[in-house]
């Protein structure tokens, strides 16, 4: 007489699970020998006249930049009174934020340097803003010759401000969105950055 264990090992055999296998198998590769969504969407290569068929579906990118300022802070000079963020308001505001530690930051700061006196004409506020004390920046600034604005922090920097990386660079425009953000050294003062910013300030 058969017991229910022989029927057990009958049934659930060597070839039983081969089969399961070869079915997940063909369930997972059917749908593949099709086209990829994925391959579709961000490979145009993949398809016929270079993906011009899915750009119909694309969004247009985010320009300009909807982000907005936060005003709501004050920094301290070096030589001088705090400055208040709410007096940029209306202006464009180069917005730099750099240590005297940090290779890149001073690698850029010449350049900055020179676009300031290019814009500074221009009603262009410049902000470059340390988070070290004032007696090490002042040493720094005076040593290089800068004659840029440069500041100390007080206290934290608005959250849309608010970055872990150092140089990180915020352009303003007047209507108090942040028009241009990038984080690490730049040639500032580049042909295309001084047209920029000038048309910010038209």
């Amino acid at each position: 007489m058969e017991t229910s264990q022989g029927r057990f090992v009958k049934i659930f055999n060597r070839n039983f699970f081969l089969g399961v296998g070869a079915g997940m198998v063909i369930t997972i590769l059917i749908p593949m020998a099709g086209e990829s969504p994925f391959k579709a969407r961000y490979s145009g290569e993949n398809l016929p006249g270079g993906g011009k068929a899915r750009e119909g579906g694309l969004e247009a990118s985010p320009l300009p930049s909807a982000a907005l300022a936060d005003y709501d802070w004050i920094v301290q000079s070096l030589d001088g009174p705090d400055f208040k963020m709410t007096d940029a308001k209306g202006k464009v505001v180069f917005l730099n934020f750099w240590a005297t530690w940090c290779s890149p930051c001073v690698a850029e700061m010449a350049s900055i340097q020179r676009l300031y006196e290019k814009l500074r004409d221009r009603g262009v506020v410049f902000a470059c803003i340390s988070n070290e004390k004032a007696s090490k920046v002042s040493r720094f600034v005076r040593r290089k010759g800068f004659t840029l604005p440069i500041y100390t922090m007080r206290g934290s920097p608005p959250a849309v401000f608010d970055n872990q990386r150092v140089p990180a660079t915020f352009i303003l425009s007047r209507d108090g969105r942040i028009a241009l953000k990038h984080i690490g050294s730049a040639k500032w003062d580049d042909d295309k950055t001084v047209d920029f910013i000038k048309r910010l300030t038209e």
